[in-house]
């Protein structure tokens, strides 16, 4: 086999330090199952919320969910695939869940019932749509989850108690249910909902089981200043649940094996490092349209993919049409910054507004992405291993005006308390590295050099600031998510990878390879390069999710509890109160958000004391 860039950055002391891309070798194509031909684009009209179904819980109470098996048709020009889904009481759905919309300050209950495998009888096929692809080193020990799956729902963002957190190990069964609690005590945002079951979280979410969750308030809507500005109102707010899929060409989905790794009975290893499809969907359609009128639309953007980042443009007529990101995961910005182009990651979520008043009836808008798999610097061609996704979705503009207010020059009554001056209990330094064998082929990632169930468990104390110093040693971005709370990104800096691994004793000296359990995270401090670049304008709001950049590291502050730093609800020179909402104690997980990492192994749990 060719030497790779893995194997070239692993020489010397860079072991570990690597590309997460799946190249087969020359004789691994048969394992690939054939693909669906090509389809029409475009011709797809995009689910909106009315096809997707919207449970309005704004005025609190109990709410229920049931997890199904569903046929979905992603494309007029496919067949129907097997898929899991959230149902409410409408039971309309047949992939991905409805939006649940819900009040700031006003909790409410959600039980989740777990039915699923209930459909399919015929020898051969298993509930799971996705059993195929079940890897038995992943999951716990006696799981039968190609016919009984495992499900944990996580509210991703949400400020919850550690029994409502949708912890990976905190699963229920087919024929079980769990209720959970939200108090929805924290800032408007476009939060989300996802399996998050420990080992098959890639093929539960792969599968359909995700939605949007809508958090309101007062403002988040726009700020009623008197002048006439607003932020666009339904039904010109659109939620857009981009992911990538792949489909054999009876329908049924595909994820490809990895031929470079082998099970003790030596056929392929169904975990790959990362999945990228060579299909677009958003909201469950197949490079959808959307008609639009001629005015302003909020779209609320969700990166749903496995693994696949994106570097978003809107394009009309071979130029890019400028847009406004007025929030990120967490809540409004301060203001609406001014963008051409949107770098988004696997859990990252961005509110954006896009005005079509200035072009003429019938332009069509592409949203486009160039980014390149595995994000930054992996292949750019299919020729080369790469898989390309060059265009998303489209927009035809219709004749008809639409909402034409301005946009308001600020967007909160009150900025974003800022925390890069304030005193912080620790600062910690926390490690993304790569695990290869000897061949030079990834076998896991890991957070610090220690597995998942590492008796090494962070702990925190409670209602506290703490710096966190995100360090990447691998040549792949990794979307680190904390769950509990929302943190602010205060900078982004290179070191010098090569010393740095070295320093942490990760490398075993006698393979040359990162090994699991030794060594321990130092201080990066004295490998530094240049100076910290601060995060652009569109960064510079509330965050569960950020881009740890190849080689950098990346410093956020990370308040963990309702009291952190200055006490909640009175803000800190003149800003808002902290957006996390209340103050809870016990166990949480911090992990990269590229699904495959998460499931091998890179996930550590962390303790609020």
């Amino acid at each position: 086999m060719p030497c790779t860039r893995r194997q070239l950055f692993q020489a010397g002391a860079v072991a570990g330090a690597g590309m997460l891309l799946y190249q087969p070798s020359a004789g691994a194509a048969a394992t690939f199952p054939a693909k669906v031909g090509p389809l029409t684009r475009f011709s797809e009209q995009l689910p909106t919320l009315s096809e997707l179904g919207v449970l309005d819980m704004r005025a609190g109470g109990a709410a229920a969910l049931w997890m199904r098996n569903a046929r979905h048709r992603f494309h007029s020009e496919m067949g129907l695939t097997d898929t899991l889904t959230y149902q409410d009481a409408s039971a309309s759905q047949t992939y991905l869940g409805p939006v649940i919309l819900a009040q700031r300050g006003t909790p409410l209950t959600l039980t989740v019932h777990n039915e699923l495998g209930t459909v399919h009888n015929e020898p051969g096929r298993h509930p799971h749509p996705l059993a195929f692809a079940i890897d038995p080193e992943l999951v716990p020990p006696g799981a039968d989850d190609a016919n009984r799956p495992r499900s944990s729902t996580h509210l991703h963002g949400g400020n919850t108690s550690p029994g409502s957190d949708g912890h990976p190990e905190h699963v229920f069964y087919p024929g079980g249910s769990y209720t959970y609690s939200y108090d929805n005590n924290q800032e408007a945002a476009g939060l989300w909902y996802h399996d998050h079951a420990l080992g098959i979280t890639r093929l539960n979410v792969y599968a359909g089981l995700a939605g949007g969750y809508v958090l309101r308030d007062g403002p988040d809507t726009g700020i009623d200043t008197g002048d006439g500005t607003h932020l666009p109102p339904p039904p010109y707010e659109v939620p857009l649940i981009i992911q990538d899929r792949m489909f054999t060409p009876d329908g049924t989905f595909a994820y490809p094996p990895n031929a470079e790794l082998t099970l003790g009975d030596g056929t392929p290893r169904p975990w790959a490092p990362e999945f990228f499809g060579d299909v677009a969907t958003v909201n469950g359609k197949c490079w959808p349209n959307l008609d639009v009128a001629r005015g302003k639309y909020r779209f609320r953007v969700y990166n749903g993919s496995n693994a696949r980042f994106y570097n978003f443009k809107f394009v009309a007529a071979g130029n890019a049409v400028e847009f406004a990101q007025i929030g990120t995961d967490g809540g409004l910005l301060n203001a609406p910054a001014r963008l051409n182009k949107l770098v988004l990651g696997p859990g990252e979520r961005a509110d954006i507004v896009v005005d079509f008043a200035a072009l003429p009836a019938g332009s069509r808008v592409v949203l486009t992405n160039n980014a390149r798999t595995p994000f930054p610097d992996g292949p750019v061609s299919v020729q080369q291993g790469g898989m390309p996704l060059p265009e998303i979705m489209q927009f035809t503009v219709q004749s008809q005006a639409g909402y034409t207010a301005p946009l308001p020059d600020r967007l909160r009554a009150q900025p974003v308390t800022g925390l890069a001056g304030l005193p912080t209990a620790a600062t910690r330094t926390m490690t993304m590295v790569e695990v290869l064998n000897l061949a030079g082929v990834p076998v896991m990632a890991l957070l610090n050099n220690r597995k998942y169930h590492s008796p090494d468990i962070t702990a925190v104390q409670g209602d506290t600031l703490e710096q966190w110093e995100l360090i990447n040693t691998t040549v792949d971005a990794h979307p680190i998510h904390l769950h509990f709370t929302q943190f602010q990104v205060l900078s982004r800096q290179p070191f010098r990878v090569e010393d740095y691994l070295e320093a942490t004793g990760y490398v075993d000296p006698g393979t040359g390879l990162v090994t699991p359990g030794r060594g321990t995270a130092v201080p990066v401090g004295p490998f530094l390069i240049g100076r910290p670049t601060p995060p652009p304008a569109n960064e510079r709001g509330w965050k569960d999710t950020v881009v740890a950049m190849p080689g950098e590291v990346t410093r956020i502050r990370v308040p963990f509890g309702a009291g952190a730093a200055v006490p909640f609800g009175a803000g800190a020179a003149g800003g808002a109160p902290l957006a996390i909402g209340s103050s809870f104690k016990g166990e949480y997980v911090w992990h990269c958000h590229i699904l495959e990492h998460e499931d091998n192994d890179m996930m550590q749990r962390y303790v609020i004391r």
